[in-house]
């Protein structure tokens, strides 16, 4: 059953965003992250995680890291079982209409 990140799940992402942790690896095998976004402050990150919806077997997970241009914090979602989770082709996709991204064709 699909469902919204509860209040502790979302004070508990604010706290993991504290925490100094690399982007995630390509490679869900490793991490068990099949989707993750970056942002440029971590309330933003928060209040995007608060709009995600999750399956049994879905966590949040997330950090903070730097690039060239300065700070970034980063929102995933991490699962328990990547071969129940299945679609591998899916994994770390933009979505075509995003209004958060600057390429989208709805834009």
């Amino acid at each position: 059953m699909t469902r919204a990140p509860t209040a502790a799940e979302l004070r508990l992402l604010a706290r993991e965003l504290m925490e100094p942790r690399s982007l995630p690896a390509r490679d869900p095998a490793r991490t068990g992250i099949v989707t993750w976004r970056s942002f440029r402050t971590p309330q933003a990150a928060v209040d995007y995680a608060a709009h995600m919806l999750l399956e049994p077997g879905e966590r949040i997970v997330g950090g903070s890291t730097r690039d060239s241009v300065g700070p970034l914090w980063w929102v995933g979602v991490a699962v328990d079982d990547l071969a129940r989770w299945g679609n591998r082709a899916a994994i770390h996709k933009t979505d075509g209409v995003d209004p958060c991204n600057p390429r989208s064709p709805m834009l």
